[in-house]
């Protein structure tokens, strides 16, 4: 297999674990509603399930919106520098992106570590796994900035 389709699947896994959890949260969200309105019964670990699926959507989200070029970001200095100086620039702000996903990893594995500690009250399941997240996220965020530095999206062509 080559690289590019190593790159591939690994982006298609990351895109569809996040959809999958996004489905599986509007599956529960549809069965909370029924359940609360046409059983009257209200479900204890709903909310807490949608709540740690969105934690996850958001830290996979950080990455797949960064490989598409999706965050937001302001041209208008960048536009007035010389070719040079603008590659220079760009290739800051990558090394910047590299250096968030370092502290997401770090910071996030140390919330797993205390968070492994105590459980939940709904799901009853360890507070790790919903931060988790946060280090997966992180280390698919470096995984896509060391990608984008080595194939030079940095570099401005003159």
């Amino acid at each position: 297999m080559s690289r590019e389709r190593a790159f591939g699947a690994i982006d298609r896994g990351a895109e569809g674990l996040a959809a999958g959890i996004l489905g599986v949260i509007a599956v529960i969200a549809l069965v909370q509603v029924f359940s609360r309105y046409a059983l009257n019964r209200s479900l204890s670990w709903s909310e807490e399930a949608q709540i740690f699926g969105h934690i996850w959507i958001v830290f996979l989200g950080i990455p797949i919106a960064y490989r598409r070029g999706a965050h937001l970001y302001i041209e208008t200095f960048c536009d007035k520098l010389a070719p040079a100086s603008r590659s220079a620039f760009n290739l800051m702000v990558e090394l910047m992106w590299a250096a968030f996903a370092v502290s997401l990893m770090v910071l996030g594995w140390k919330v797993v570590s205390i968070a492994h500690l105590q459980t939940s009250p709904g799901l009853e399941v360890p507070m790790s796994y919903p931060y988790t997240g946060m280090v997966l996220g992180g280390a698919y965020l470096m995984f896509v900035a060391l990608r984008r530095i080595a194939g030079g999206v940095w570099r401005v062509r003159p």
